[in-house]
C-alpha cells in the first residue's frame, strides 16, 4: 500500500497540465463564485495542548437543549437518559463492533438485535420486527414501499397530521417512480374521519396515520383502523413508542405495519441525529418487509443460537424480487434502546411516559393562566406536545431563549400557514419547578 504523500507545486502544475487546465481556478470555473468557500490561511503550527485549548474554545460556543430549560419535541424529545447506557455501549465490542448487512455471526450482535426485535414487537402488540431502520421518517417511507409491493397499486394516501418532515421524505422517495401521494385533512386539529370515508377506495395502496399526530394530538386510531380495513387497505401507523405503556398500541388498532422513531429511548438528541427507525408488521408480510430479520435457533449440537434469517435487498436475493434497498441497521442506535428499555423494564417505562404525560398536562393548564397565550384545539386529547398561539412569536422566542428558555418550536418553519403557532412539548425530565418558572417569565415577557 502507497504512503500518502502531500502535494506540492509541482505535482499541482502536473496534474493540471493533465487534466488540461492552465490553473485552479480554471478548473472550478464553472462553480459561481457565491458557491465557493474562502480559502483559510493556516497560522503557524502550535503545540497540542493549544490546540485543545483553543478547540475547547470554540467549541462552548455551541449550544444545546443542555444549556436551556427545553419544551422542544416536534419528533425528537428531551427524555433522561441513565448513565448506565452510555457505559454499556462505550465497550469496545459494542461501540466498535461491525454493523450486520452481511451474513452476520456474532452471536452477541445477533442476540442484542432479537431482543430489541422481540421488545418492539411487545410495545407495539405487532408479530414481527425487523433489525431497525435509518431513522421514523424513513422507515415510514419504506412502509409505503412495502404496501405498494404488497397491493400492486401505485397511490399512497397520507393523513395531514403527518409530521411535514415525514411527508417530504415518503415525497421524496415516491417521487422518482411517479407514485401519486395524497392527503386527507384534519379537521380542529385531527384527522377528518368524514373525508376520510369518503376518499379512501381500492386504489391505494396504504393509508398512513400518525399518532400523536404533528400537533401532537391522539387520533381515534381503532375507529380510522377499521374504516381503512374495510376499504381493503394496508393501515400503516406511526406512532411514538414513548406512548405505548399508556395508549393503544398500532396493533390493537389494526395496523398490517407500524413505524416510529425511536429516539425516545435513550438517544441523545444531537443536533437532529443519528435517529432509530423502528418498524414492525403482521406476520403474514414477513418476506415483504424491508431490512433483515434476526431470528433464534438451535445449532447441529441442540444449543441456542441465533441467525440472520431474512434479508430482502437486491444484494442478497433476485433483484426483482427486492423489496428495499437500505444496506444496514442502526446498530449502535438499537443497542442504546435495548439497553435502555431493558434497564426500565415495563414499570419504569409506564413511569417515564406517565410522568411526561402529566408535566405536559400541567403546563397547558398553567399557560391557560398566562395573558396573551392562546391554546389551541383545547379539549383535544395530547400526550406531551400541543399548539399554542402567541402574538409576535419570534420576539417572544428570543427574548425566552435570552432568559434560557426554549419554549418550543415554532411551526412557521413548516408552513406559512402556522406563523406565531408554536408546538410545546414536557417530559420527564421538565419538574414543577422548571414549569412554574417558565410560566413566570413568560408572563414577564408578554
Amino acid at each position: 500500500m502507497k504512503k500518502y504523500i502531500p502535494s506540492n507545486e509541482k505535482k499541482r502544475e502536473e496534474l493540471l497540465n493533465e487534466i488540461g487546465v492552465k490553473s485552479f481556478e480554471e478548473l472550478i470555473k464553472h462553480i459561481p463564485k457565491n458557491l465557493r468557500s474562502e480559502l483559510v490561511e493556516l497560522d503557524e503550527g502550535i503545540d497540542e495542548y493549544q490546540l485543545l485549548k483553543d478547540v475547547k474554545k470554540i467549541a462552548q460556543k455551541n449550544k444545546t437543549t443542555e444549556d436551556y430549560i427545553s419544551f422542544m419535541g416536534c419528533g425528537i424529545y428531551d427524555h433522561y437518559i441513565p448513565p448506565l447506557i452510555k457505559h454499556i455501549v462505550s465497550r469496545p465490542e459494542f461501540y466498535t463492533a461491525y454493523t450486520p448487512y452481511q451474513p452476520e455471526v456474532s452471536q452477541g450482535t445477533l442476540q442484542s438485535i432479537y431482543e430489541f426485535q422481540s421488545m418492539v414487537c411487545e410495545l407495539y402488540k405487532m408479530d414481527v420486527a425487523n433489525a431497525s431502520m435509518y431513522d421514523g421518517a424513513t422507515a415510514t417511507a419504506e412502509a409505503c414501499h412495502m404496501a405498494m409491493s404488497l397491493k400492486g397499486k401505485e397511490k399512497v394516501l397520507l393523513s395531514k397530521g403527518l409530521n411535514i418532515k415525514i411527508a417530504e421524505v415518503i415525497h421524496t422517495y415516491l417521487k422518482g417512480q411517479n407514485i401519486e401521494c395524497d392527503f386527507v385533512d384534519l379537521k380542529d386539529g385531527t384527522l377528518d374521519i368524514e373525508q376520510l370515508e369518503k376518499k379512501l377506495d381500492d386504489s391505494y395502496a396504504a393509508f398512513v396515520l400518525q399518532t400523536p399526530n404533528f400537533f401532537g394530538f391522539v387520533e381515534d386510531g381503532e375507529r380510522i383502523g377499521k374504516i381503512v380495513k374495510e376499504k381493503g387497505v394496508i393501515f400503516i401507523v406511526n406512532q411514538n413508542p414513548m406512548t405505548l405503556p399508556i395508549l393503544k398500541p398500532a396493533g390493537d388498532m389494526g395496523a398490517d405495519i407500524a413505524i416510529g422513531e425511536g429516539q425516545v429511548f435513550g438517544l441523545e438528541q444531537n443536533f437532529g441525529g443519528p435517529l432509530l427507525g423502528i418498524f414492525a408488521s403482521r406476520k403474514e408480510y414477513i418476506r415483504s418487509m424491508p431490512g433483515r430479520i434476526i431470528a433464534r435457533t438451535k445449532d447441529k449440537n441442540g444449543k441456542e443460537s441465533f441467525v440472520m434469517t431474512l434479508q430482502t435487498r437486491e444484494q442478497h436475493i433476485k433483484r426483482e424480487k427486492a423489496t428495499s434497498n437500505i444496506c444496514t441497521n442502526e446498530g449502535l442506535c438499537m443497542l442504546m434502546a435495548t439497553v435502555y428499555l431493558s434497564a426500565l423494564g415495563k414499570k419504569g417505562l409506564k413511569k417515564v411516559s406517565t410522568d411526561s404525560l402529566l408535566s405536559a398536562h400541567y403546563l397547558k393548564e398553567k399557560l391557560k393562566e398566562v395573558k396573551g397565550v392562546e391554546i389551541l384545539y383545547d379539549g383535544k386529547d395530547f400526550f406531551n406536545e400541543f399548539p399554542v398561539k402567541i402574538k409576535d412569536l419570534d420576539e417572544v422566542y428570543k427574548k425566552m431563549k435570552d432568559r434560557g428558555f426554549l419554549i418550543g418550536v415554532k411551526l412557521e418553519k413548516f408552513s406559512k400557514d402556522y406563523k406565531d403557532m408554536l408546538l410545546i412539548a414536557s417530559t420527564e425530565k421538565r419538574s414543577k419547578d422548571d414549569i412554574d418558572l417558565m410560566v413566570k417569565n413568560l408572563k414577564e415577557v408578554l
